[in-house]
């Protein structure tokens, strides 16, 4: 269904459309970002944002708008004029989640919104305390069934509940998942041995695999993380497992002129090329993007929503 937004963008080639879409930019844009200053959202997107003001010769603002799993900005963006000056930072919390775990997020992700790129994405990580006997994912599996119940996964957020869920169903762990509020306090009694096992991404969990403080398991995607090229993946391992990830997008109300949705497509895709950029996201884990057209952003969209649908099914997720 996400095709629908883009269809609408694309099909919008009519002449006061490109008319309109040569004076752009012609005032501020604005880039909503449903997370807090200096959040793990908020400065990839400044990253972006910085350049893209330079590369355009306009203003771009960054609204922070936060609340209810972002559904509020999500909310905010979805009825902003589809006119080129409103953009909407969204990552698969915003795109996908929320209407498995919201009765009501105020918002239709497939129809509301139009495809622009694909900023970034890394993947999730099996990270395991140090006193943990097992290096591999099949050392710990026969830990965890000669110690059934013993062993608490720690985890924070519904993207990361229903990944460690089908995690755990898909492997046939008897391991118990502990829920928090905070990504930090997870890793820290992960750390401290209170919970022996925590699902993370990249971006957070990577520095405390880098210093020993956390043993990497198995990497949750579909190929190999270049930082960490002697751990396998979970489709290595268990072939069919399916990957979701970490990932960030840039989207536009429905409607948005196609000749805007392809400019901004292309702008972000230089400044994403660009080495100062990408090392800071290789630092991070993420992976290369070498697409950010509206099409490959649709198409990601699309294949991360098929798999949470099936994740989501095991985690027997029921809205709030």
């Amino acid at each position: 269904m996400i095709r629908k937004g883009i269809f609408a963008a694309l099909v919008c080639a009519s002449f006061s459309c490109a008319a309109f879409a040569q004076t752009w930019p012609a005032k501020p844009i604005t880039f909503i970002v449903p997370s807090a200053a200096g959040s793990g959202v908020d400065v990839p997107t400044r990253l972006y944002t910085e350049r893209l003001g330079k590369a355009l010769g306009q203003t771009i603002v960054v609204r922070n708008i936060v609340g209810a799993s972002g559904a509020i900005g999500a909310q905010a963006a979805a009825k902003s004029a589809p006119d080129g000056y409103t953009f909407f930072i969204a990552s698969a919390g915003h795109l996908i989640v929320n209407k498995y775990t919201m009765k009501t997020p105020g918002y239709d992700p497939y129809k509301d919104f139009t495809p622009v790129a694909l900023l970034n994405r890394a993947p999730y990580m099996l990270l395991a305390n140090t006193s943990v006997p097992a290096k591999t994912l099949a050392e710990l599996t026969a830990h965890a069934k000669a110690n059934p119940g013993k062993l608490f996964l720690a985890f924070e957020g519904a993207s990361v509940k229903a990944v460690a869920t089908y995690l755990r169903a898909a492997l046939d762990l008897p391991i118990e998942l502990v829920a928090y509020n905070s990504p930090l306090n997870a890793i820290q009694d992960t750390l401290g041995g209170t919970a022996q096992l925590h699902v993370q991404g990249t971006a957070i969990g990577l520095a405390f695999v880098k210093d020993g403080r956390l043993r990497p398991l198995a990497v949750i995607s579909a190929s190999r993380l270049l930082q960490l090229a002697d751990v396998p993946t979970l489709a290595e391992l268990h072939p069919g497992f399916g990957a979701f990830d970490a990932w960030m997008s840039v989207v536009a109300p429905t409607g948005t002129p196609a000749d805007i949705v392809r400019r901004m497509s292309a702008e972000l895709h230089t400044i994403g090329s660009l080495q100062e950029v990408k090392s800071v996201f290789e630092k991070l884990g993420f992976f290369e993007e070498t697409d950010r057209s509206p099409e490959r952003a649709a198409a990601y969209i699309r294949s991360q929503s098929e798999q949470f649908d099936r994740m989501a099914k095991t985690a027997n997720f029921v809205p709030e």
